[in-house]
């Protein structure tokens, strides 16, 4: 696990995470040459700032609401920001939503660069394409209304406490039609995630995960 701080934060990165990158650049690996691992490394460093940005949105949102301290880990299905604090709702709400506004802003700046200058050299070009899909990819993946995911964590804090088990079922649910598609589509790693993420919440139902994790 490489571990380092920034702008005050401890970040964790597990090695899991280096598997998501190879995982999901192994199209330019496998392409072959020095200019399909360039475009391996630029894939990979964008994944990592978008994913660590989503996480540091989380954190100046918990830190703007009076959280003493925030912790970010990245692993191999994405990351998450942790640590002690006690928020209202409306500002729970306002946390959730921080991660995926962070990736419209970062999509937003790639899509300005890509329209402002057409000319960008092949590697910052490919850097700015990626960037913007994959940033509108999480923030849209984020927003489904699936625990533990933003969305979820929203739909929560809307219904409240004691609609809690109401999102595990909602969750349950469309994690699982959601790994269907992927196993219809031969998207296997979207089966798995969300396949992962229905026994989670079919756990948790059940009284054996916390609703935290």
């Amino acid at each position: 696990m490489l571990q380092f701080r920034l702008f005050g934060y401890p970040i964790k990165i597990e090695w899991f995470f280096f598997l998501l990158c190879l995982f999901l650049g192994m199209g330019y690996l496998d392409s072959g040459g020095p200019q399909g691992f360039v475009l391996f490394f630029v894939s990979s460093a964008i994944l990592f700032l978008s994913i660590l940005l989503h996480e540091l949105g989380h954190a100046w949102a918990r830190k703007k609401y009076g959280a003493p301290y925030s912790e970010i880990v990245l692993h191999g299905f994405g990351g998450y920001c942790t640590g002690p604090g006690k928020f209202s709702r409306n500002q729970s709400i306002a946390i959730s939503a921080s991660g995926p506004a962070m990736n419209l802003v970062l999509a937003g700046l790639c899509f300005f660069l890509l329209e402002t200058f057409p000319t960008l050299p092949p590697i910052a070009k490919v850097a700015a394409v990626w960037g913007w899909r994959l940033n509108i990819a999480l923030a849209l993946l984020n927003l489904i209304p699936l625990y533990p995911l933003d969305g979820g964590q929203i739909l929560a804090q809307l219904l409240g406490p004691k609609h809690f088990r109401t999102v595990l079922w909602i969750s349950i649910a469309l994690a699982i039609a959601i790994a269907a598609f992927g196993v219809l589509s031969s998207a296997i790693f979207l089966a798995i995630i969300f396949g992962m993420m229905a026994w989670g919440n079919w756990q948790r139902l059940q009284g054996q995960r916390s609703q935290f994790l």
